[in-house]
C-alpha cells in the first residue's frame, strides 16, 4: 500500500509540473498521500512536518529562500543590477570579458528568467564581437547558468542540502571542475567567429545590413544612465569599482557572513536583504528612496510560490524518510541498492525530469526524496546526492523548455534548432563529467 501511495503522489507532483499548476501544494497533497498510505500514519505526518516548519534546519531554508527572493526584487527595483553592469562596462576593456560578466552577474540575482535583463545587453556585446545570434544566446545561457552547479545561495542547491544533510563543500570541487568546463567551451564556441558570423553581426536588430543599430562599440548599453545623478550618487559613479561593490553589496554580504562565517544561513540573507534596501546612490532624496524600495521590492519581493515549491518537496521528502517506504527496499526483504537503482534515481531521473520540465527545482526536489532513502546504510553517501545535483543541472542547461532560452532566442529572433544545439559542447560536457563523478561514486560505496 505504501508502495501505491508513493507512486501516486511522485505522478500528481509531474502531473502538476506538466499542466502548471503549483508544485509546492502537489508535493504537499502528495506528502500527505505518502503519509495516509504508510503504517505510521498521523506520526508520520507530524514528524515531516514539524521537520519541514518548526525544527532550525526547516525554518532556516524556508525564510533564507524567502529573503533570497526579495533580495533579487529590491537589486532589481532600486537600479543595483544597473549600476553593476554600467561599473563592468566602464572597467573592463575586454569585450570578451564583458561578455562573461554580465550574464554571470545576473545570474547572481536567482530569479526564474531573469536572463531577460542580460539579453539586450549581450546583444550589444556580441554583436560588436561579430558573434551571429546564436552565439549570443548560448552566450547569455551558459554564462548565466553555468554558476550553479556551485552558487552557495541557489534554491536548488540549498533545498538538496537540507534533503539529503550533505554539506555545502561536498558541491563545490565537482561542481566547480563542471562549471569551469562548461565556461571554457561556451568560450570556445562563442569567441570564434566565422565568415558567415561576422556577416550577421553586421546586421542590425531591424535586420538592415550596415545600420547603425549594429554598430556597437564594447561596453555599450552597459554604460548608459544615471550620469545625471547628484551628491553621493555622483561621488559613487565617478568610481566604477566602487560602484560595482557598491551595487553588489547585497550578495557580497549574504555570501561573507552566510557562507563564511558560522552566522545562521537565515540571518545572513534578513542582513543582505536589509543591504539591499540602504546600499546603491539615490539620485533623489535618500529617505523617500529607501522608502519607494521597501514598498516595491520588499514588501511584494517575496516569492511566494518559489518558496511553496521548497516546502512542499521538503515535506514531501521527509515523508518518503519518516515511512520508510523506500528504505524497507534494502531493510527487510534482504535486496541490497543496486547498480541500477542507484542510476534511474540518481542520474536518470533528475536529469530527465530537469530536462523535460525546464526547472531545476522541481527536477531536484521529484529526484532528491527517492534517492536519499536508498543511500542508507552505504559508505560513502554524499558523493551520491552531488551527483544528483549535477546530473539536475546538467538537464537544466540543456533543456529546450528552459524559459532563459526561450526568452533569449525570442528577443534575439535567433534559430531555436541552431542555437539548441550549440547548448550541447558545453552542455553535454558538463553531463558527461556528472556521468563520470556517479559511476565513481557506485565504485565506491558498491564495490
Amino acid at each position: 500500500m505504501s508502495y501505491l501511495g508513493l507512486a501516486a503522489g511522485t505522478l500528481l507532483i509531474l502531473a502538476a509540473v506538466r499542466y502548471k499548476v503549483n508544485v509546492g501544494i502537489a508535493a504537499a497533497v502528495a506528502g500527505l498521500i505518502v503519509a495516509a498510505t504508510s503504517g505510521g500514519g498521523l506520526a508520520v505526518l507530524t514528524a515531516s512536518l514539524r521537520e519541514t516548519v518548526v525544527e532550525p534546519a526547516g525554518l532556516t531554508l524556508l525564510v533564507s529562500i524567502a529573503f533570497i527572493t526579495m533580495i533579487g526584487n529590491i537589486m532589481n527595483v532600486s537600479g543595483a543590477l544597473d549600476g553593476i553592469t554600467r561599473g563592468i562596462g566602464r572597467v573592463i576593456r575586454d569585450a570578451r570579458v564583458v561578455a562573461f560578466m554580465l550574464p554571470s552577474l545576473v545570474g547572481l540575482l536567482s530569479v526564474p528568467g531573469s536572463s531577460v535583463f542580460s539579453a539586450p545587453l549581450v546583444d550589444s556585446v556580441g554583436r560588436s564581437l561579430g558573434m551571429s545570434r546564436e552565439q549570443r544566446v548560448t552566450t547569455n545561457v551558459m554564462f548565466r547558468h553555468g554558476w550553479y552547479y556551485i552558487y552557495p545561495i541557489y534554491a536548488p542547491l540549498l533545498m538538496i542540502q537540507q534533503i539529503s544533510g550533505v554539506p555545502y563543500r561536498a558541491f563545490v570541487l565537482p561542481g566547480a571542475i563542471a562549471a569551469l568546463v562548461v565556461f571554457a567551451l561556451t568560450a570556445r564556441r562563442v569567441f570564434r567567429i566565422g565568415p558567415s558570423d561576422s556577416e550577421e553581426a553586421n546586421t542590425g536588430s531591424c535586420g538592415c545590413s550596415g545600420c547603425s543599430s549594429a554598430k556597437v562599440s564594447v561596453g555599450a548599453g552597459v554604460t548608459a544612465g544615471n550620469e545625471s545623478a547628484t551628491g553621493f550618487g555622483a561621488a559613487i559613479s565617478a568610481h566604477p569599482v566602487w560602484s560595482i561593490l557598491l551595487a553588489a553589496s547585497p550578495i557580497l554580504v549574504v555570501l561573507l557572513f552566510g557562507v563564511g562565517t558560522p552566522m545562521n544561513f537565515s540571518i545572513a540573507t534578513a542582513l543582505g536583504a536589509l543591504t539591499a534596501l540602504l546600499a546603491a546612490p539615490s539620485d533623489g532624496p535618500y529617505p523617500r528612496e529607501v522608502l519607494r524600495r521597501f514598498r516595491e521590492g520588499a514588501i511584494c519581493g517575496i516569492d511566494w510560490q518559489v518558496v511553496g515549491t521548497v516546502a512542499g518537496t521538503v515535506f514531501f521528502g521527509r515523508t518518503i524518510v519518516n515511512s520508510q517506504v523506500l528504505a524497507s527496499t534494502t531493510v527487510g526483504t534482504g535486496y541490497s541498492v543496486s547498480v541500477l537503482s542507484l542510476f534511474v534515481f540518481g542520474f536518470a531521473l533528475p536529469f530527465l525530469s530537469a530536462f523535460i520540465i525546464g526547472s531545476h527545482l522541481p527536477a531536484v526536489g521529484i529526484a532528491g526524496p527517492l534517492l536519499v532513502p536508498l543511500l542508507s546504510g552505504l559508505p560513502n553517501p554524499a558523493g551520491l546526492v552531488v551527483a544528483l545535483y549535477m546530473a539536475a543541472s546538467s538537464g537544466y542547461l540543456l533543456s529546450p523548455a528552459h524559459v532563459c532560452f526561450i526568452s533569449t532566442v525570442q528577443y534575439l529572433k535567433a534559430d531555436v534548432r541552431s542555437s539548441w544545439r550549440m547548448l550541447w559542447g558545453p552542455g553535454g560536457a558538463g553531463l558527461l563529467l556528472g556521468l563520470v563523478f556517479w559511476a565513481v561514486q557506485v565504485a565506491v560505496n558498491l564495490l
